[in-house]
């Protein structure tokens, strides 16, 4: 069964969430429906930020990696997140470069020349 996550128009709320160092923060979210119907927001465990972390590392080094391949002299990448929730947890999703974005991620990698590349150790 294939997990299934909408997005209901574009109503958006401060939702509290935990971060790795237990410190607790608001956080402007997208309210997400999730399966048949919407569930009750009272009482659910408070969201860790992890799972937003997590999808900005595991693009981040998806990008990494073509760099790493194709070996440009310098390159920028920026991509856009904005965080759903749903009762109990918080859900990075990609968004288009003109779309709303609650964070704003930009990588610049840039390859290091030796600094004498004519006398090779």
């Amino acid at each position: 069964m294939e997990d299934r996550i909408d997005i209901i128009g574009s109503k958006s709320d401060f939702v509290p969430v935990r971060l790795d160092d237990q410190t607790v923060i608001r956080i402007e979210a997208t309210r997400l429906k999730g399966g048949e119907g919407e569930e009750d927001y009272i009482g659910v465990q408070l969201p860790s930020f992890e799972e937003i972390t997590n999808t900005i590392k595991s693009i981040s080094k998806s990008i990494v990696a073509v760099w790493n391949e194709v070996q440009p002299s310098k390159a920028t990448a920026e991509f856009g997140i904005e965080v759903g929730f749903e009762p109990g947890n918080v859900t990075a999703l990609l968004v288009k470069g003109s779309g709303k974005a609650n964070l704003k991620i930009t990588l610049e990698w840039e390859q290091k020349s030796s600094s004498n590349p004519s006398n090779p150790a």
